[in-house]
């Protein structure tokens, strides 16, 4: 199926065909191993025509084709029901970098982009640890779906993320949620050494447009928490699974 600006862009470039999901021929050719490898490096071809036509350089090729990789297999797999925008966080880069990334997908373009926070006890400066259990107070890597909104004492304004993955399934039970934080800030990093405070495992971000970022990404779309590691990639279902492969079967 082609949808909005980023399945119609497939069609005008010839990156895919109009087959949709499920469709049994295309389903059958997929389980052959040499079909699959050339749809691969067809869906890596459209990656990087997407990658550079956003042209956001501080964001690595390598964490948005994971992030295209796993919310075509979310959009497929109809796990998320907002497509315009695709959220990735890249704790491959240290806390005093920009690191999280709200893309809208239809336009091609950041539309916005800031600080973020990894856990404390996932490290320093870099976020070297990671974990999906209870008091862990660690990040969780993988791919998540955004839901809904709520306030409280604790936070002015935080959104609910639900975690798709082996890595973060516990998300909703640790309290794993997008919030803002006065250590999230570049006024932090120049009163803290240049390094961010951390949280409890959430990705905190700055205040400020805060009520914008959770307008831009709430109740269902793809958030993704990238880290390299081989094991993850390996092993994730949304970076594993052929849905994502459909539209490049020629």
């Amino acid at each position: 199926m082609i949808f909005f600006g980023l399945f119609s862009l497939m069609a005008i470039n010839g990156f895919g065909s109009n087959r949709g999901s499920g469709d049994p021929v295309v389903s059958e050719l997929l389980k052959n191993d040499s079909i699959v490898q050339i749809a691969k490096a067809e869906f890596s071809v459209y990656a990087k025509y997407v990658y550079d036509e956003i042209g956001e350089k501080e964001l690595s090729f390598e964490a948005f084709e994971q992030g295209l990789t796993g919310y075509t297999n979310l959009y497929k797999r109809n796990e998320i029901s907002r497509f315009d925008t695709l959220t990735i966080i890249d704790f491959s880069k240290p806390s005093n970098e920009v690191r999280l990334f709200i893309i809208d997908l239809c336009a091609q373009k950041v539309i916005h982009k800031s600080l973020c926070s990894h856990g404390i006890n996932s490290g320093r400066l870099y976020a070297r640890k990671f974990s999906n259990e209870n008091n862990s107070r660690q990040s969780s890597i993988g791919f998540y779906v955004t839901t809904s909104t709520y306030h409280s004492r604790k936070y002015d304004l935080a959104l609910r993320l639900r975690g798709m993955e082996y890595t973060n399934s516990h998300a909703s039970s640790r309290g794993v949620v997008m919030h803002a934080a006065h250590y999230a800030t570049y006024e932090f990093l120049e009163k803290n050494g240049c390094q961010l405070g951390r949280s409890y495992g959430c990705p905190a971000v700055p205040a400020e447009n805060f009520d914008k970022v959770v307008k831009d990404i709430k109740e269902g779309s793809c958030l993704f928490i990238y880290y390299p590691s081989r094991s993850y990639k390996r092993y994730s279902k949304y970076l594993n699974r052929k849905n994502y492969l459909e539209d490049f079967v020629l």
